[in-house]
């Protein structure tokens, strides 16, 4: 198991996990740790018994017997175990990575739009991996229950090779017209973009890039003791709507579970119009368009900042974004919404 932890002083907090792992001898082992690490954390092997020789991310050998934690320059110790070393980490590991087996695309659609625009999706997938790649596609249309996805289709992917689709929900899910999100499940890591592209416009085609995320990147009602309080708020900013531009935002339900959520828009400190709670069913996607209008907000539309949380008592999970569209060319902007970390200042 590799554990991650964060210097505090002169201690150490543990501050995330990955699974527990076993290997045959000499074998080498790939962990997935979710949580997001900073540029000084510290990365470690837990072993659960006296058998335990892992190596760290500089080589160094691990001998401890439960957990390790003592850094290369002996100033941290836990006082568990023989101590041992751990590696700092490196560039590697400052971004989260978007690959992952279980991804989400939050947004696809089909269709006509406001203002003469014509939506198209098209999706690339890229399998990082030395093997072939196996991936189903589920395919979540907008306000209803898709416990049984609305359409499915299966793709192999080569090592290494981008497979893409350049009308998805027509080549891939026989729909002519509709909107939702998309689930990608794997059999590897593997790291997908869609594109949603107006072709309506008479000067030509625009769009918006939708990276797939990975679905563990969803927000709950998760506020707990001695953690920050907003961790669990998705923020949207840079909301316009006027003549040129009009903002549109989306939820979209990652579990098996109805999704209260919590609208609320804010300048500063102070509430800002009207607040709106949605409902949404299991693995299901709404769409606020212009939704400034919708919480009574559009007079107010510089330096707006929308919180968007699930209700209190809510056990499902989402993820938010945000599209902003040129009213002229229907050119649009998106934005994943953004978070606070978890753990206090």
């Amino acid at each position: 198991m590799l554990k991650v932890f964060r210097p505090e002083g002169n201690r150490l907090v543990l501050v995330g996990t990955s699974s527990l792992v076993t290997l045959p001898p000499a074998e080498i082992g790939t962990f997935r740790c979710s949580i997001p690490v900073s540029m000084n954390d510290i990365i470690g092997c837990y072993c659960p018994d006296t058998n335990c020789a892992d190596r760290s991310t500089t080589g160094l050998v691990l001998e401890a017997d439960g957990d390790v934690g003592t850094s290369q320059s002996d100033v941290f110790q836990n006082q568990i175990g023989v101590p041992a070393v751990f590696a700092s980490t490196t560039w590697s590991f400052d971004v989260p990575s978007m690959a992952a087996n279980d991804l989400v695309i939050p947004v696809v659609g089909r269709g006509p739009g406001a203002a003469g625009t014509q939506w198209v999706t098209s999706l690339e997938i890229f399998n990082t991996g030395v093997r072939e790649v196996h991936v189903a596609l589920y395919f979540n249309r907008s306000g209803i229950d898709n416990t049984t996805p609305s359409a499915s289709a299966q793709a192999f992917i080569p090592a290494r090779s981008v497979l893409v689709i350049e009308d998805l929900l027509l080549e891939t899910f026989e729909t002519q017209a509709a909107l939702g999100s998309v689930d990608l499940i794997a059999s590897e890591n593997i790291i997908a973009h869609s594109y949603i592209t107006n072709s309506g416009s008479a000067v030509g085609t625009y769009g918006q890039k939708v990276t797939a995320v990975p679905a563990d990147w969803a927000l709950g009602d998760d506020e707990a003791p001695g953690l920050e309080p907003n961790a669990d708020i998705a923020y949207l900013f840079a909301l316009v709507e006027n003549e040129r531009f009009r903002t549109n935002v989306g939820i979209c339900n990652v579990s098996g579970l109805v999704l209260e959520v919590d609208l609320e828009a804010f300048d500063g400190t102070s509430p800002v119009g009207n607040p709106i709670r949605l409902t949404l069913p299991p693995f299901s996607h709404q769409q606020i368009n212009r939704v400034l209008y919708a919480i009574d907000a559009a007079d107010h539309s510089s330096g707006l900042r929308l919180n968007v949380s699930a209700a209190p008592g809510s056990n499902a999970r989402f993820i938010a974004y945000s599209s902003r569209v040129d009213n002229g060319s229907g050119d649009a902007v998106f934005q994943i919404a953004d978070r606070q970390p978890p753990l206090p200042d």
